[in-house]
């Protein structure tokens, strides 16, 4: 096979070969095989380029996508999304994953920062949070080891705080603080530990 013509159209190269076949490479693959008019390569030198394109493009993608801290399920999910066959993410997962451009271990601990010191949430919905991200149940175990059970009782008395006061005695009123902290996934010894502080003045 002869390369017949190579031409820009819409942020890729096209490349013709003489038997009416043609390829859209990136310039990153075009410049990195040297290929030029004229050239005579083999139909394997062909697939090998498409793989190649591929991987650049993936990786691409993901790079771009990792700009923001993503998990490695997320991005698997997003690659699909984009039409990344299945054995160019396992192949460039490794390459992002020593680069520390993926990193769930990381990922799952700075989540876990920021569901107890800004959303506030309890340990239930924090694992569930994580879980929903894809990461690993041997990860989530891990991170919650060093998990913070002062700070969740002060995020609790706090949200109590904000929904009821300190000399409350309706029952409906108290059960909707209950159910509110439930819904924010703390658990029920928490919640009734908590209130139980709250309501006596500790």
């Amino acid at each position: 096979m002869i390369i017949s013509n190579i031409s820009f159209e819409k942020k890729k190269f096209h490349v013709s070969f003489d038997n009416g076949e043609e390829i859209k490479i990136s310039e990153d693959t075009l410049v990195n095989f040297g290929l030029y008019k004229g050239q005579e390569v083999e139909e394997v030198f062909v697939e090998n380029l498409k793989f190649e394109d591929e991987k650049s493009e993936a990786l691409l993608l993901s790079y771009k996508f990792l700009q923001r801290n993503k998990t490695r399920q997320q991005l698997v999910d997003y690659l699909y999304k984009n039409k990344i066959q299945r054995d160019i993410i396992n192949l460039i997962l490794p390459m992002l994953e020593e680069k520390n451009y993926l990193n769930d271990e990381d990922y799952a601990r700075r989540y876990l920062s920021d569901a107890l010191n800004i959303k506030k949430y309890g340990k239930i919905k924090s694992r569930y949070m994580l879980m929903s991200k894809g990461i690993d149940k041997n990860i989530i175990e891990k991170v919650m080891k060093n998990y913070d059970y002062e700070l969740e009782y002060m995020n609790a008395l706090e949200l109590i705080e904000k929904r009821i006061s300190k000399d409350e005695t309706d029952p409906k009123k108290i059960n909707s603080a209950k159910n509110y902290l439930q819904g924010r996934g703390f658990e029920f010894e928490i919640i009734n530990f908590t209130l139980d502080d709250y309501l006596s003045g500790e």
